[in-house]
């Protein structure tokens, strides 16, 4: 939660905003009764954050909440709950483009690693998962029916679904 004054100060001292948009999944069943209509609408502002210049970067926050991202993938996109039936705040939803970004080349640039990882190219880390389905071609509903089918880190193999 930001009071609406501080994404401009975020911005002047160069914070990053690391955040786990799964929380907004169970987060959203209380959050507003407990702080209010007025700050619930800066609270879990992703796309507010990245409009005023202040770079994400996304996280999961296990084991407070389950390790796996596309659940957060899925909550920055669609700002709904998993059933997608109750929604917070759409109006600070996310593009999937931006969604992933924060969880790649956003988090790595959080651990001063930008240079080794966050996206794929010659001489970084190989560090990336193969999954069932383009996340950017998918309804937003599809997120979490997608499946993890090869994860490498390091350029080396480390899972292979069905093995």
């Amino acid at each position: 939660m930001i009071a609406p004054d501080q994404f401009a100060q975020y911005k002047k001292l160069g914070v990053i905003a690391s955040v786990q948009p799964s929380h907004l999944l169970t987060d959203m069943n209380w959050a507003e009764a407990r702080i209010g209509p007025e700050r619930a609408k800066t609270s879990y502002p992703w796309k507010q954050l990245l409009d005023n210049g202040v770079p994400l970067a996304f996280g999961t926050d296990y084991p407070v909440e389950p390790i796996n991202p596309l659940r957060g993938l899925y909550a920055a996109v669609t700002r709904k709950n998993e059933a997608g039936t109750k929604e917070y705040y759409p109006e600070q939803e996310l593009t999937i483009e931006q969604a992933l970004a924060a969880y790649t080349t956003g988090s790595a640039y959080a651990e001063f690693a930008e240079k080794d990882k966050g996206t794929l190219a010659p001489g970084m880390l190989a560090d990336f998962i193969v999954l069932d389905r383009d996340l950017t071609k998918v309804s937003p509903a599809d997120i979490l029916k997608t499946q993890v089918l090869r994860t490498v880190v390091g350029g080396r193999t480390v899972y292979v679904a069905g093995n």
